[in-house]
C-alpha cells in the first residue's frame, strides 16, 4: 500500500471524534495552492470506493493533510474512468473567520470587547457611530476580534511576531476576517499567516528568512518564467486624512433659473464669476460633493458646482467627469465648455470656459478662484456637455432672479490634503499617479505622510514562477538565491506562493517568487548588459521561457563570445 493512503484524513466538523482515512483520491489530482496574504486551498478528485471516508466528503467537513486543516467548500459530482467521483475544493481553516463577527462593540458580554485601557495608548481614543478608534498595533486588532491569545473564546489562537509601530486603528462591528484584514492595509509589509487554528501576524523581517537555499536553472528547476508588469506602479498620490465635525448651515444662490430667467451664455458666465475669490480647498465642498461652496472648492468641485447651479449633474472628480463630456476642437469652444488637463482617462485638472479667450478655475492651495487667458495655460483637450450647451443656446437674461438652496457643512479636514511622491521611483520610472490615499483616523500630517508613502507601489511587479524538478514542499517566506546563468541573472528573492502536489510522481512543484525592488532592478541591469552581446544570443528572450536546447545554445554562444573577447584583450 502506498504511503499516501494513510496520510489524508476526513473529519466530521460536528463531531471531531468521527474521522476516517481517505484512500480513494487520485494522487495526481491532489494539490495545494498557497500565496502570502492570499489563497490557501486544497483540491483533489476522489472516486467512490464505498468507504466511510468517501461518504464524509461533504461541505464543511475537514480534510487534514500534513497536519494542516482544510474546510470543504465545494463538492462537484464527476466521472473518472467510468466510476463515480467527486471533485473537492477546500480552504485552510482560517476561511471560517468570515463566518463570525462582532455585532456590538459596546456589548460587555461579547468575548472580543475591549476597553480603551486595553489598547496600546488610551490617551488618543475617540468614538464614532461606527465603532471605536485607537492608536494601536496588530495586537489591538486581534484582541478586539479574536479575544485572548489562547483562543478559548473565539476558537482561534493568535500570535504576533516582530515589532510594529503604533498606528490609528478602527475597531468596528464586522466579521472577523474583514476586521483583521486591516492589518495588512495599515502595515503593508505585514503577513497574516494561518497555521491550523492559529492566526500568525509577522513583520516583514520576521517572516522572510534566508535559510541558505538556492534555485539554479536547469540544475533543480526545469523552467523559469518572468513577467514584468509596470501597470501596478503608483509613486504619486494625494494623502487625505481624517475630518472633523463642523456643523453649519445657511443658504446660497444656486443660479438655478426660474422660468426662462438665468439662461444663456451671459447667465452661465455671471454664475461662474460669482465664485471669484472663493479659496481653493482640495477635496472641498461644492457641486456633487454638497456642502457650502463658499467655504472652498477645488477645480473639479467648482465646475461641478456651476453645472449644479443650472440643474445639471456632473461628478466632482476629473477622471470620473470625462464620460459626461465629448471632445471638441479648440476652434468650437463656447461659454460653459470645459478644458481638461492630462490624457483621456488620466486627467488631473479642469477649467471652465467663459469665452473663446478666457477660462475660469480653482488653481491650487493658497490661491482662489480666478480667470486667465486660455493660451496662458492651455488645456490638453476641450469638451462639451450637451445639457449645458442647450442652456447656453436657449438665450434669456442674466439670471438675477435665481433660486436658493440650503446647505449643511458637516466636516472639515484636520489638515489640508497634500501630494506625496516617491522621488526615487519617479526618477527611474516617471510619474504614475494613483488614487487618493485616505485615512478616517489620522489627524497629523506627518503621520499621514509616513502612512501614505508606505501605501505607494514604487516599482513594477516582477513575477517569477519556477517549475521544480521535484515535488518537495517549499518553505513559504524562504529567501532563496535564484540564479539564471544564461542571462547572468542572480538575485535573492522570497517564496511568496506555490502549487504543491504532495503525492504525485508526475506533477512537479511550482514556486512563486516575490517582486521587490532589488529583484526588478537586478533583472533590469542583467538584461541591459545582455543587449551588448550579439543579437543571435538574445534572440527569443522575449518569450521568457527556455527549453534545455535553447539554454544550451545560449550558453555556447555566450562562451564563444566571451572567448573571442578574451583573445582580443590578450592581443
Amino acid at each position: 500500500m502506498k504511503d499516501y493512503y494513510s496520510k489524508v484524513i476526513v473529519e466530521d466538523h460536528l463531531n471531531p471524534e468521527h474521522k476516517a482515512v481517505l484512500r480513494s483520491f487520485l494522487p495526481d489530482s491532489f494539490y495545494w495552492t498557497v500565496a502570502v496574504n492570499g489563497d490557501y486551498t486544497l483540491q483533489f478528485t476522489a472516486y467512490d470506493d464505498g468507504s466511510e471516508a468517501y461518504s464524509m466528503l461533504t461541505a464543511q467537513n475537514y480534510i487534514v493533510d500534513h497536519d494542516e486543516f482544510f474546510v470543504i467548500k465545494q463538492v462537484t459530482d464527476t466521472k473518472s474512468d467510468g466510476a463515480t467521483a467527486l471533485e473537492i475544493s477546500a480552504s485552510q481553516y482560517s476561511t471560517e473567520l468570515s463566518r463570525y463577527r462582532v455585532f456590538n462593540h459596546t456589548d460587555s458580554s461579547l468575548h472580543t470587547s475591549i476597553t480603551p485601557s486595553d489598547s496600546d495608548d488610551s490617551s488618543d481614543n475617540s468614538n464614532d457611530s461606527s465603532g471605536q478608534s485607537y492608536t494601536g498595533t496588530p495586537e489591538t486588532i486581534l484582541k478586539y476580534y479574536l479575544g485572548p491569545m489562547d483562543g478559548k473564546t473565539s476558537g482561534y489562537k493568535w500570535r504576533v511576531h516582530g515589532n510594529f509601530d503604533q498606528r490609528a486603528v478602527s475597531l468596528s462591528p464586522s466579521d472577523f476576517k474583514s476586521g483583521i484584514s486591516q492589518i495588512t492595509t495599515l502595515w503593508p509589509n505585514s503577513v497574516i499567516w494561518p497555521e491550523q487554528t492559529t492566526i500568525h501576524v509577522y513583520s516583514k523581517d520576521e517572516f522572510y528568512k534566508n535559510r541558505g537555499h538556492r534555485i539554479d536553472y536547469l540544475h533543480d528547476s526545469s523552467q523559469i518564467e518572468l513577467d514584468i508588469d509596470s501597470s501596478t506602479i503608483v509613486n504619486e498620490a494625494f494623502a487625505v486624512g481624517a475630518s472633523q465635525d463642523n456643523s453649519n448651515s445657511g443658504e446660497t444662490d444656486t443660479g438655478l433659473p426660474t422660468g426662462t430667467l438665468g439662461k444663456g451664455a451671459q447667465a452661465v458666465a455671471n454664475d461662474a464669476k460669482k465664485y471669484l475669490g472663493v479659496p481653493y480647498v482640495w477635496g472641498g465642498a461644492g457641486g456633487a460633493r454638497g456642502g457650502n461652496p463658499w467655504s472652498g472648492m477645488d477645480c473639479s468641485s467648482y465646475v461641478s458646482q456651476v453645472y449644479k447651479d443650472f440643474g445639471i449633474y456632473v461628478p466632482a472628480q476629473t477622471q470620473v467627469m470625462e464620460p459626461y463630456f465629448h471632445e471638441i476642437p479648440r476652434s468650437q469652444i463656447q461659454t460653459g465648455d470645459v478644458g481638461f488637463y492630462g490624457p483621456h482617462g488620466g486627467t488631473h485638472h479642469i477649467c471652465l470656459i467663459l469665452d473663446k479667450n478666457t477660462d475660469i478655475y480653482e488653481p491650487q492651495p493658497g490661491q482662489s478662484c480666478m480667470t486667465q487667458n486660455i493660451d496662458a495655460y492651455p488645456p490638453d483637450w476641450y469638451a462639451r456637455n450637451d445639457k449645458m450647451a442647450a442652456v447656453v443656446a436657449s438665450g434669456g437674461d442674466s439670471g438675477s432672479d435665481a433660486m436658493t438652496e440650503t446647505y449643511n457643512d458637516s466636516e472639515n479636514y484636520y489638515f489640508q490634503p497634500f501630494l506625496v511622491k516617491d522621488e526615487d521611483s519617479i526618477k527611474r520610472w516617471g510619474v504614475f499617479e494613483g488614487d487618493d490615499i485616505t485615512s478616517d483616523t489620522i489627524q497629523d500630517p506627518e503621520t499621514m505622510k509616513k502612512y501614505a508613502l508606505s501605501q505607494l507601489h514604487p516599482n513594477p511587479d516582477l513575477s517569477i514562477t519556477v517549475t521544480k524538478m521535484d515535488n518537495q514542499k517549499p518553505i513559504i517566506g524562504d529567501i532563496v538565491r535564484l540564479e539564471i546563468k544564461p542571462v547572468n541573472y542572480v538575485t535573492n528573492v522570497a517564496v511568496t506562493g506555490y502549487t504543491w502536489y504532495p503525492y504525485s510522481q508526475n506533477n512537479p512543484t511550482t514556486v512563486n517568487l516575490n517582486s521587490n525592488p532589488k529583484s526588478i532592478l537586478d533583472y533590469d541591469a542583467s538584461f541591459s548588459k545582455g543587449i551588448s552581446r550579439a543579437t543571435t544570443i538574445i534572440n527569443g528572450w522575449g518569450q521568457q521561457t527556455w527549453t534545455r536546447n535553447e539554454v544550451k545554445t545560449f550558453g555556447e554562444n555566450i562562451q564563444r563570445d566571451d572567448s573571442e573577447q578574451s583573445k582580443q584583450a590578450a592581443k
